[in-house]
């Protein structure tokens, strides 16, 4: 009895350590989800804030185009504007032509400059696209990292499968060993039976229906049939001596002496077994339409 209590509270512990794995599996799936709807958005967000980077990058080549054209065009007038009075200086003196010169000068510095800035702007575009193939291959290596960690998860739960299989084998193995137990101390009982005959008859039974065999727990000297004279006495073989009674015939027995019939707390205080073996012996004698259960009493057919 202690070796099934030992088994049941064993059996309660693994199965309350494979119910907190579960959750603990169920939690760490539902974290990882939520991770990476919140990395999705993240990733949504990100594409979003790069379709507005480019956009701006766009709109702002675009104002450079129409800046540089307005330009050309200021310059174009200026020069025509400068032809002019380079003219009216020619009309109006020689010595004009130095200072239309340098004005000139001036205006090609000024236009040099335009295409200078013209020139930086192209660069930080360029800058900001090279930026932004960065930032998607960032994204990249991001997304590969995530697939790792799934096949490390898948993985996990792989080998924790594996462990519940272990443990169940385990299992199977205890329950083999109760078996075992349980025919061994059938085999005890056969002998204790055989005993019990041979110190109530004094080396043979009285011949008996084999339906009602005698049962060792509860005989009683008084309640015996009186031996018969010697000269009557049927001759009986040893074997009959060691009249094979398991188990299964002591509680039908047992069922037999109580009409109203037995619960299974009272045969496991009768007889002093564990109720799991008194338990396998009454679904035999059920199956061989010797005993009947109704409610939660057994009674003997």
């Amino acid at each position: 009895m202690g070796l099934i209590q030992e088994f049941q509270r064993a059996d309660a512990e693994r199965r309350k350590e494979v119910a907190a794995l579960a959750r603990e599996v169920a939690s760490r799936l539902g974290d990882f989800r939520k991770g990476d709807a919140h990395r999705r958005r993240e990733v949504a967000a990100l594409a979003r804030e790069v379709a507005t980077m480019r956009a701006d990058a766009d709109a702002f080549v675009g104002h450079l185009h129409q800046v540089s054209a307005g330009r050309r065009s200021e310059v174009a007038t200026m020069c025509a504007d400068a032809d002019a009075f380079v003219g009216h200086l020619h009309h109006l003196s020689t010595d004009r032509r130095s200072e239309v010169a340098t004005m000139c000068a001036d205006a090609d510095a000024f236009v040099g400059h335009l295409h200078r800035l013209s020139a930086g702007r192209r660069s930080e575009v360029a800058t900001m696209c090279a930026d932004a193939d960065a930032f998607v291959g960032h994204l990249h290596h991001l997304s590969t990292d995530r697939r790792s960690e799934v096949a490390t998860m898948c993985a996990d739960a792989d080998a924790f499968v594996g462990h519940l299989h272990r443990l169940s084998a385990g299992r199977r193995s205890e329950v083999t060993t109760m078996r075992a137990d349980h025919q061994a101390f059938l085999g005890h009982l056969h002998r204790l039976s055989a005993g019990r005959h041979a110190e109530i008859w004094g080396g043979a039974a009285p011949v008996r229906a084999a339906a009602r065999p005698v049962r060792p727990a509860v005989a009683r000297p008084r309640a015996a049939a009186p031996a018969p004279p010697v000269e009557e006495a049927v001759p009986t073989a040893p074997a009959a001596t060691a009249e094979a009674v398991t188990l299964r015939d002591v509680i039908f027995e047992y069922l037999a002496e109580h009409p109203d019939g037995a619960r299974l707390t009272d045969m496991e205080r009768e007889f002093g077994m564990a109720r799991i073996q008194i338990a396998t012996a009454l679904r035999g004698l059920i199956d061989d339409n010797k005993v009947e259960k109704r409610d939660l009493v057994y009674f003997a057919i």
